[in-house]
This record gives structure tokens, sequence and C-alpha cells, in this order.
């Protein structure tokens, strides 16, 4: 195999499959690329933790064909640094990668392509469009209450579900707060879900990566495995096979108390008070009386600081504790000028919702402080 790619398409590849690829793993084809160079005149670029595969080409000038593996994030690091806008890549008889760019000449390890695993991104399964944006969106706003690990309590992962008004909703929870999307079913005209889907936190993340800046995006489902396709990539993400917390009874149908504040007022609020707080003091304290919303945060090696806001409330005095990093992160994902804060008491989780951004409910669970 001998190529020559430019090195802004090559290293914006390279470092587009990063996160694919398994960093620490007892197979070290799982750290490789598989590199495949074609008559189209095109390079291939294929990686696996063999739950997600993602698949992409770039144009190449290409004098011979053939394919190879090589350390994804090795390749990356090379090519980042070369000094020349051109990159040749050339196998050599002794299973070395020759990377060269100008009088730049470096020697990579390979494996054989054959202990490649193989891969399927069942391309022969109905696909169809859906609105990119949406699904950006979508995906976006719950990201951050899905959990880094599983546990006992949560699944580490996205679940997508018919719901009863005739949409679909996004639901993520990590048992200290839950977010969800809602957005109508024609949105995603065609797609075939009758049960339940849970996408695995990765392949949120992935998705998200690959949608980031394409217009044109098919989906579709296979069994346990979720296919999406742009005009430059192929993504095959395996569906987490297990059940979804009953998020809905927590939810409180009947939120009698509420207030409504400015976006930005709160968030900035929120924000100068958290220079306060660390990974043991990390609480907001929500302090609403008539007329005012009270924010308070601290510790004792530190100091304290609070900062009072104006809101229309004419109720009885009512405070509650949530995680600051849980209520910024929760505005982060809104978009609405405004927020409206609702409860039921100091038992059951907070409410937050945006009047403009009618999809996103975020429910964050009470502290105790």
């Amino acid at each position: 195999m001998k190529i020559q790619l430019e090195k802004g398409n090559l290293s914006q590849v390279l470092q587009k499959i990063q996160s694919v690829t398994e960093k620490k793993t007892s197979m070290p084809i799982l750290a490789n690329v598989l590199i495949k160079a074609t008559d189209e005149q095109t390079a291939e670029f294929s990686v696996t933790d063999l739950e997600l595969s993602l698949w992409t080409q770039i144009g190449a000038m290409v004098e011979i064909t053939g394919e190879t593996t090589v350390s994804a994030r090795k390749l990356f690091e090379i090519v980042r640094e070369l000094p020349q806008d051109q990159v040749v890549l050339e196998t050599l008889p002794n299973e070395k990668l020759v990377i060269s760019s100008g009088r730049a000449r470096f020697e990579l390890s390979t494996i054989p392509p054959e202990d490649f695993p193989s891969l399927n991104f069942y391309k022969d399964v109905e696909l169809v469009k859906v609105d990119a944006s949406l699904l950006k969106r979508a995906l976006g706003k719950t990201l951050h209450s899905v959990p880094v690990d599983e546990d006992s309590f949560s699944i580490s992962g996205t679940l997508l579900q018919l719901w009863d008004a005739g949409g679909y909703r996004f639901v993520s929870t990590d048992g200290h707060r839950l977010s969800y999307y809602e957005v109508p079913q024609d949105s995603f005209v065609g797609l075939n879900i009758q049960e339940n889907l849970i996408i695995p936190r990765k392949g949120v993340q992935e998705i998200l990566r690959v949608i980031e800046k394409e217009d044109d995006v098919v989906v579709g489902v296979h069994e346990r495995y979720m296919v999406l396709r742009t005009p430059s990539a192929f993504l095959s993400v395996q569906l987490l096979d297990a059940v979804f917390p009953g998020y809905q009874a927590i939810i409180p149908s009947e939120r009698p108390f509420s207030i409504t504040v400015d976006w930005q007022v709160l968030f900035y609020a929120i924000k100068r008070i958290a220079v306060l707080t660390d990974n043991v003091w990390r609480h907001a304290r929500f302090v609403i009386t008539k007329g005012t919303l009270e924010l308070d945060a601290g510790n004792p090696e530190f100091g304290h600081g609070n900062e009072t806001l104006d809101v229309d409330y004419d109720g009885d005095e009512f405070t509650v504790a949530f995680n600051i990093r849980y209520l910024m992160e929760t505005l982060q994902a809104m978009e609405s000028s405004q927020v409206r804060f609702e409860w039921v008491d100091q038992y059951h989780g907070g409410i937050f919702i945006g009047p403009e951004d009618p999809g996103f409910l975020s429910l964050i669970m009470p502290m105790v402080v």
C-alpha cells in the first residue's frame, strides 16, 4: 500500500476516530485503525471496540492499493506534528508503516489486517432520514445526566422510547437527577421503534461527534444495533440489553409551587457562588421567601457566599439544597430565556423547565445538608 493524503484531511479523520479505539485493552488490535487504499482513489479508515464501530473515508492519491492496521493514537500524534501539507503512507515488507512528509520520516509497527475484527455495518438495513438538528439537540440535552459508570441503581445510557402523546422521548438518569427531551414522531418518520432502546453513553457521544457538522443523516435499527450514516461515515452502535429504571414514578404529576427566573440572572448567580464549593461542600441552597430567591453556598475552609434574586412569589418560605454542578449542567442544557422551578416539598425532586424549551424537563433530587 502506498498513498498520498492531505495532512489536514488525514488529521481530522484520525482525530475523529480516537474516541472509538480502546486505550486499555488485552486485545492490541482494538487500539489500531484499519487503513484501506482502494482503486477509487480513496482511503478508508475503520475502528472498533467490538460494541461500537466507525467507518469513514477521504480522498487520496493511491499509487498502490492495500490495507494495514496501525496504532490510531500514534499515527495521529505523528501526523499532527508533520511539517508539510502532504503525507505519504507506505507499507513495507517487514510489517512496518512508513509515514513521510518532506524530510521527516517515521516507522510504526503494524498488525496484519487479517487480525482486525470483522465489522458489520448492516448496510442492508432500511435507513430513514431524520432531523439531524433535532437528534443533536435531544442527545445533547440529556447526555449530562447519563452516568459515567453503570451500577445497580442506574443505566449508563440514554433511553429512546415512544411516548403516549405520539412522539419520541429521550431519557437519562443517574439516580440523582433525570432529564428528558420530547420530539414529535414526524421528526423521525419511518423509524421503526416498537420497544425501548437504550443507547450506551459512549454511543451517544460518538453519534454527536459524527453528526456534529452534518445535515444529511439517516438512521436504522437492526435487532440490538443502531446504525447511522452520513455522507462520509458509517457508525454502528450496540444497544444496551438492560431494563431502564421506571423513571416516571419519581416525576411529581402535580407541582403546586413555582417561581420563574431569568436564565442569565440565575445561571451567573449560581456560577458566582460555585467558586466557594468543592467536592465535599458541593451544594447550593435555595431559600425562597415572599418576593425573593436567596442562593447560598460555601464551605468552612474557604468561606461563604450568597446572592438574592427578585422573584414573583407570595407563598410560605421554602428551603432546599441541590448539587451545584447538577444545577449548572441543567441550565446549560436549556434553551430558554426564562427558567421555571417547580416543587412539591423538600423531599421530592425539584423540576426545572424552560417556557421556550417545551420538550425539555430536568429533575434534580434534593441534598440533605
